[in-house]
């Protein structure tokens, strides 16, 4: 007897229409044998492993939305070789990367491994004012100068210093792109050039890659013949029911989503309902701090509330929080 994994779990709980929703997207990609598919189409550290050796390679817990990118909060609460999962008393305002994990992949000797840190991106608009590739650059860059302290050292007494940079990704799925842009994988990286002359050093700088995933807003995968811009695409797409989606998944693309029963309770809930909710008391508080300032009496300012759809079945204990 099997039954579904967390993923699958979440496929089936969540409302098909909501399934591109902030929270939601950031509990599916945090499923490691999806992250073991992404990576191996990104990284070319992981081209020729299998996607059970990537797996395994994924270090301790994926974390989502605790990792800050804003300067001077990065390294909050991180020991050397630590990842950090630090609060912090005013979030207004901090940017947290979506997801963030790292990779420890063994070399050819023994003792020997690489580590490599990576985040991972959910992004809904096509065009959200800005180049994307440029956000993804600078989530590198803050992941870079972030290891101070923390991966490397530029204490006098460190012969090695710098050199124990840790390379990074920064790797975008971007579910809502314009067909024409489409099942496409865009590289951002550093590249050698000489201006002048030539040598054969070959000195370590690849440490920097900004990658964008681009589905399709229509779910056409019909000019792609990729496995993993059709397993993104299936499993963002709206139009399908859990059951269908489920199949296809498994079926066409061996993304294990069940298994045999384990003595184990799985927590279930509803991620989009919940981030749904949170978006309406947002909305709800800024409504009633707008009209309380021209409707002071509180029946009148409920009434005012409930004309707008999205606050139709708002009760008044929730209203009169904010008033």
């Amino acid at each position: 007897m099997t039954q579904l994994t967390t993923l699958g779990k979440t496929i089936r709980a969540t409302d098909p229409n909501k399934i591109k929703l902030d929270g939601n997207v950031k509990n599916i990609l945090a499923y490691k044998p999806l992250l073991a598919r992404i990576f191996k189409e990104i990284m070319t550290e992981c081209r020729n492993m299998s996607y059970e050796e990537i797996e395994s390679c994924i270090e301790g817990e994926v974390i989502i939305g605790k990792n800050y990118v804003d300067p001077g909060i990065t390294n909050a609460g991180e020991l050397i070789g630590g990842q950090s999962n630090e609060d912090y008393d005013n979030e207004e305002g901090l940017i947290k990367y979506d997801i963030r994990t790292y990779l420890k992949i063994p070399q050819h000797k023994e003792a020997e491994f690489i580590k490599i840190l990576i985040d991972l991106e959910a992004q809904n608009e096509d065009k959200p004012g800005y180049d994307i590739p440029l956000r993804g650059l600078f989530y590198c860059c803050r992941m870079i100068s972030s290891q101070l302290g923390v991966e490397f050292t530029t204490d006098q007494n460190d012969p090695i210093k710098y050199g124990n940079i840790k390379k990074v990704y920064s790797i975008w799925i971007c579910t809502e792109t314009a067909q024409k842009r489409a099942n496409s994988i865009e590289r951002y990286e550093i590249k050698k050039d000489f201006i002048l002359g030539s040598n054969d050093d070959n000195p370590r700088y690849d440490i920097i890659n900004a990658t964008i995933i681009n589905i399709s807003e229509n779910h056409d995968v019909s000019n792609t013949d990729n496995n993993t811009l059709k397993l993104l695409t299936t499993l963002f797409d709206e139009t399908l029911d859990a059951d269908t989606k489920i199949t296809k998944l498994e079926n066409d693309y061996g993304l294990p989503l069940t298994k045999e029963i384990e003595d184990e309770v799985t927590s279930m809930c509803t991620y989009a309902t919940s981030m749904e909710n949170k978006g309406i008391e947002k909305g709800l508080k800024a409504l009633v701090n707008s009209l309380k300032v021209y409707i002071k009496d509180f029946n009148k300012l409920y009434e005012a509330i409930i004309q707008n759809e999205d606050y139709a079945h708002v009760s008044k204990e929730q209203v009169k929080k904010y008033y």
